[in-house]
């Protein structure tokens, strides 16, 4: 699993979280005005997981 940041055709920045087959599995709804934000909220994402809890079907 990866964070990729990439600019969207306004030119804002978003994060979206893939495998190593480039299956999404997340996506910022967020956009960003810099790369840096973008990578900075991904990087919060990856540290808050860790503390998720599972959801029930």
């Amino acid at each position: 699993m990866r964070f990729v940041i990439y600019q969207d055709n306004g030119g804002q920045f978003h994060w979206r979280l893939t495998d190593d087959d480039g299956i999404e599995y997340a996506t910022s709804v967020v956009a960003f005005d810099s790369r840096q934000d973008a990578r900075w909220a991904a990087a919060d994402v990856h540290l808050r997981a860790e503390s998720a809890i599972g959801a029930e079907r």
